[in-house]
């Protein structure tokens, strides 16, 4: 089964043609079974009047292709809820998008939707978290399977896998990390991966054990949110799949937009710039 992966897409009135038009162009050529859209379709800030329109400019480019999307932190900050924004994709005979989480049986191949939230209301993290109640939901559907999980926000233990520096390093990658200041940032040296880390990743300050609880059920997980990183790496024996942002209105001065496409079999990728 071949997946046709689109992160932050992040549409918006102005400045999207240019997005458009590509990931249309690749839609057409992939040949893929489905496309997920892995949240931030639209720029949330920037649509207040008429959101659905930026939405629909997107899922009209599916082309009959089936396609299934999570949320993402920007989707639903146009003063529009979730199930609006739902109601937007499930108008479409090929959208195969259930709700908020959910699960896809299909090809042979379970799959995996959670929404990963959008910001934390308390304190302790900028990022909202993974709940309890969502992860339980998720071992209900793929327990004795092995599931591929797609979501937003990447998991926290990433950061078990990166150190941080006051000071440039070889092989790093400067950013204001979520206290304030400039740090750098790398993967340990002992961390096999393959792809970019081009900036620091951006998961929830608080881990609620989502991968440990369901790491026997994960074959792999699949995640948007953080532009400039393309890393690929096996944590705890399910492999983590980092996708670049897909639309070219907002990191596209800093790191070229591009998409992936997924062999489910293999869980190898192919990177392809838009």
């Amino acid at each position: 089964m071949r997946i046709l992966l689109i992160a932050d897409v992040h549409n918006k009135p102005l400045g999207s043609r240019k997005t458009l038009n590509s990931i249309g162009k690749i839609i057409k050529k992939s040949k893929c079974d489905l496309i997920v859209f892995l949240g931030d379709t639209v720029h949330g800030p920037a649509t207040l009047i008429n959101y659905s329109k930026y939405l629909r400019q997107v899922f009209d480019l599916t082309d009959d292709i089936p396609f299934a999307t999570v949320f993402g932190n920007h989707d639903d900050e146009c003063k529009t809820t979730k199930d609006e924004i739902l109601a937007v994709a499930k108008s479409y005979k090929n959208c195969l998008t259930k709700g908020r989480n959910y699960v896809i049986e299909m090809m042979g191949e379970t799959l995996l939707f959670i929404d990963s939230g959008s910001y934390y209301n308390g304190d302790g993290s900028y990022y909202d978290t993974v709940k309890q109640e969502q992860i339980d939901f998720a071992k209900s559907q793929i327990s004795g399977k092995k599931a591929i999980l797609f979501q937003h926000i990447i998991m926290p233990d990433i950061m078990d896998y990166i150190d941080e520096f006051d000071k440039r390093v070889v092989g790093g990658v400067g950013d204001v990390n979520n206290k304030g200041g400039k740090k750098y940032y790398k993967f340990k040296d002992d961390v096999q991966f393959t792809g970019k880390l081009g900036e620091r990743p951006c998961p929830p300050d608080i881990n609620t054990g989502e991968l440990e609880q369901l790491k026997e059920h994960l074959k792999a997980c699949v995640f948007g949110h953080d532009h400039k990183n393309t890393f690929e790496l096996v944590i705890d024996g399910v492999k983590f799949i980092q996708c670049g942002g897909s639309g070219s209105n907002s990191y596209d001065k800093f790191c070229k937009s591009t998409v992936k496409i997924l062999d489910t079999q293999t869980l190898e990728t192919q990177l392809i710039e838009i």
